[in-house]
């Protein structure tokens, strides 16, 4: 069953405080701008092998996104940061470098894609790394799911269906 969650209107220090401790790149975060984000593979209960940054944290990808594209901005991406990067990012355990890459959003940043799918972090995961609250949740008018090693959604190992991983 998914997940539907109404976004709540956040504004003033509420909205600095979520996206700041959050954005994947940004200079107010716990994630560094000044190195390229390294993505790694891991294992994680029942959803299989999943893409996560150096320090733990889980990334997702929105269905409603294409190829090299991001519909994620304003109060999506305050929900959903980017995982943006300065330089070009780095292909860590069980990740294809040649499918890690870049794009430029709308703002100008550099966010980290996946075999072409922009990646994202959630802010309910932020306080603690390897947390999953973002899978399978319908939000800002299509569905987030975490990012298998063949950059498609992930499913539980104990689903019959083909798997992302």
């Amino acid at each position: 069953m998914k997940r539907v969650l109404i976004p709540a209107l956040v504004t003033g220090a509420v909205a600095l405080a979520i996206t700041g401790a959050t954005a994947g790149a940004s200079g107010t975060s716990g994630h560094s701008a000044a190195k390229g984000e390294k993505i790694v593979l891991t294992k994680t209960g029942n959803l299989g092998k999943i893409l996560r940054d150096s320090e733990g944290h889980v990334v997702y990808l929105f269905e409603k996104d294409e190829s090299g594209e991001s519909y994620c901005s304003g109060a999506c991406a305050a929900v959903w940061p980017p995982l943006e990067t300065s330089t070009a990012p780095q292909a860590g355990v069980g990740v294809q470098d040649t499918a890690l890459g870049t794009i430029k959003r709308s703002d100008g940043d550099m966010q980290v894609t996946y075999h072409g799918h922009p990646l994202y972090y959630y802010a309910a995961d932020a306080s603690t790394p390897g947390k999953t609250e973002g899978e399978d949740v319908d939000q800002f008018g299509e569905s987030w799911y975490l990012v298998g090693s063949h950059g498609r959604p992930v499913e539980p190992e104990n689903h019959s269906g083909g798997g992302g991983y």
